[in-house]
């Protein structure tokens, strides 16, 4: 099971015309595959895409059989709302900072993508970049930017529920790259 709440009376703009909410997201199993997870992320207007924070603002993951009543989510999410504040913060920071080279090959090897995925990324990469680095030949681009490519990635082609997540949680521990 994979449910999300958008809290859309949330608006942030990262920059004009480029808003998201916050959005919860729980995942659970029947067959116990899959512990209790609440986590919050943020859902982007722009392209419809669920992007994927950088640090967990609220992570909640126990054993499908724990007792939900003795829970208090109302103030734990309300608390992760106050945090998402500061990832918002983040986000506008990407827009100003651009992406290397450097910074893109160690990304992408925390990916672990695969030959088509590392080709539609780069794909990706060409229509989104302002222009190329004569040097280098790499795209010009922001790591507000790239990141959007990666959260596309995970969100339009991942080829099952597992597998985004399994993305997901990765993209969280290849963005300390980003620093």
């Amino acid at each position: 099971m994979c449910r999300r709440y958008r809290f859309e009376k949330v608006t942030v703009e990262i920059e004009p015309g480029d808003k998201l909410h916050p959005e919860l997201h729980l995942y659970n199993s029947y067959d116990v595959t899959w512990p209790l997870i609440v986590a919050l992320g943020a859902y982007r207007l722009v392209c419809e895409n669920r992007m994927v924070v950088e640090k967990m603002l609220f992570r909640f993951k126990k054993r499908h059989v724990l007792e939900l009543e003795r829970m208090d989510f109302q103030r734990d999410v309300s608390t992760a709302l106050t945090r998402f504040n500061s990832q918002v913060k983040t986000w506008k920071e990407w827009r100003t900072q651009p992406l290397s080279l450097e910074t893109y090959k160690k990304v992408m090897k925390a990916m672990e993508f695969g030959k088509n995925a590392t080709e539609e990324i780069d794909q990706r990469m060409i229509q989104e970049a302002e222009s190329y680095d004569d040097y280098s030949d790499f795209p010009i681009m922001d790591l507000w930017v790239f990141f959007n490519i990666l959260t596309w990635y995970i969100t339009h082609k991942a080829v099952s529920l597992n597998h985004r997540v399994e993305l997901e949680n990765r993209l969280r521990r290849a963005i300390s790259y980003f620093y």
